[in-house]
């Protein structure tokens, strides 16, 4: 049975927000946050794999996608927030998270608030906000830098630039030019807050954690994947070969595979 996927509304700080809702009654939710510059489309692969056995919702970063149409006054600070009554609003007393990149810094920072929402985490090509991160942070302001650089030039030069970095393969890349049309100059603004997530704790997370890196991604990346494991005694760490930054996209098939394993595991 063909589970229909629609778009809904919360009204969240005087705006109509959009997100992906594809019901499966009774069946457990997933919540998939996409990398920064892209949009939900790049989960093309999950959506068609998960939407049978599990109940989905997706939605477009502030800033990002449709959302990139939306005035500022919604921020990436807020996302938290805004998940947690889009849950609300639907019954949802807890999900699995899914996040990409900069989208599992954004799982991490919901569960961090809303533990009691939260059946496991799942991070892909991300790091922690609370531990082993202050070599990874260094690298990421050196990144900013280099963005400002591009943000000169037409932006098509930006989105060919992140979609090189982000991606491996040429179907990631086509999947991550589709979702990062709708960014623009304006969208930065968008992106604010996300300093507010950074929490330092020493203590084992207390969720089930999966942490996926594709064996093209950065050093940096993949070294940060490598302690956070050694830290989170109860995590599982997957190496994904031909894959980069956007492991989901690069390696659907593979991922899929990891993340039903993962997901089963869980009681």
């Amino acid at each position: 049975m063909e589970r229909k996927m629609s778009m809904r509304k919360l009204n969240f700080k005087n705006t109509d927000y959009s997100y992906i809702w594809i019901a499966n009654e009774g069946k457990e939710t997933i919540v998939m946050l996409h990398p920064a510059f892209a949009d939900h489309t790049m989960f093309e692969q999950q959506i068609s794999h998960f939407r049978m056995n599990y109940q989905l919702i997706l939605l477009d970063l502030p800033g990002h996608g449709n959302s990139s149409l939306l005035s500022s006054k919604v921020t990436m600070q807020d996302v938290p927030n805004l998940l947690h009554q889009i849950l609300t609003a639907n019954n949802i007393s807890a999900c699995h998270l899914l996040g990409v990149s900069m989208g599992s810094l954004v799982a991490q920072a919901f569960a961090d608030r809303y533990p009691d929402q939260v059946k496991s985490v799942i991070i892909v090509g991300g790091y922690s906000i609370h531990k082993a991160n202050e070599i990874i942070l260094k690298g990421q302001r050196k990144e900013g830098l280099k963005w400002l650089l591009y943000m000169l030039q037409p932006m098509r030069k930006f989105r060919d630039y992140v979609s090189s970095v982000s991606c491996y393969s040429d179907e990631c890349r086509a999947l991550f030019a589709q979702g990062s049309k709708h960014f623009n100059r304006r969208s930065f603004r968008s992106m604010a807050g996300m300093n507010t997530f950074f929490r330092r704790k020493d203590n084992p997370m207390p969720y089930p954690l999966l942490l996926i890196v594709g064996e093209h991604d950065l050093p940096l990346i993949r070294a940060a994947a490598d302690e956070l494991h050694q830290l989170e005694v109860h995590s599982q760490l997957v190496l994904l070969q031909r894959a980069g930054h956007c492991a989901n996209a690069d390696t659907p098939h593979e991922f899929n595979k990891t993340v039903e394993q993962f997901l089963s595991e869980i009681h």
